[in-house]
């Protein structure tokens, strides 16, 4: 009997350090198992570095303009004096209408001092002036032949003895030009014709 009393209670030992260690067991793994399911915090993010604030951008410069180029220096003393010469040099020309000559003069004026308002002033000037003698030669054209027909009638006249027509042919010959010596010459031919016939000459 004393036998299975202490069988009984080592068995009861043996037991309880079963027990025991199923507990620690059982214990440890339910450890390992809620240490398995806990989530993990994930680390603080870390915040980004404030990116530093640019440089501001250098401010735009205009391109530059370019220089105008430089004004073109005026004519010297010199040139404008040589113009002139050959401005007075075309007036001189031009009054006795050489009006050729007084172009080419003032075209040497050009070539000193282009575009001279003198130069222009007197171009102007010479044509109106020559503009004036062209007119003036045609009406002394025109006075010539009307003088040159009248002179032939009174000498046809006088060829005829008809006197008082020839008379009447140089007076109108005389309002035109008295002094021309060609009327001058035909009134003395008709006086002595007249003399020589007998037959003064009847002037209305």
């Amino acid at each position: 009997m004393a036998n299975d009393g202490t069988q009984g209670s080592g068995n009861g030992l043996l037991y309880g350090v079963i027990g025991a260690l199923c507990v620690v067991v059982a214990g440890g793994g339910f450890y390992i198992y809620q240490s398995s399911q806990t989530p993990k915090l994930a680390p603080e993010t870390a915040q980004a570095p404030v990116p530093a604030p640019a440089a501001p951008a250098p401010p735009v410069q205009a391109t530059p303009r370019p220089a105008p180029p430089p004004a073109p220096a005026g004519p010297s003393a010199s040139q404008l004096g040589q113009a002139r010469a050959w401005i007075a040099d075309a007036r001189r020309l031009a009054a006795r209408g050489n009006f050729g000559d007084a172009e080419t003069a003032l075209q040497n004026a050009d070539q000193v001092v282009p575009g001279f308002a003198e130069t222009a002033m007197v171009r102007r000037e010479i044509a109106d002036m020559r503009t004036a003698r062209g007119q003036t030669g045609r009406q002394d054209n025109r006075q010539d032949s009307r003088l040159a027909a009248l002179l032939a009638t009174a000498q046809a006249a006088i060829a005829r003895h008809d006197y008082a027509a020839a008379d009447r042919a140089l007076d109108e010959a005389e309002r035109i030009d008295a002094r021309d010596p060609a009327v001058v010459q035909t009134r003395h031919e008709l006086l002595e014709a007249a003399a020589r016939g007998g037959r003064p000459s009847n002037r209305n």
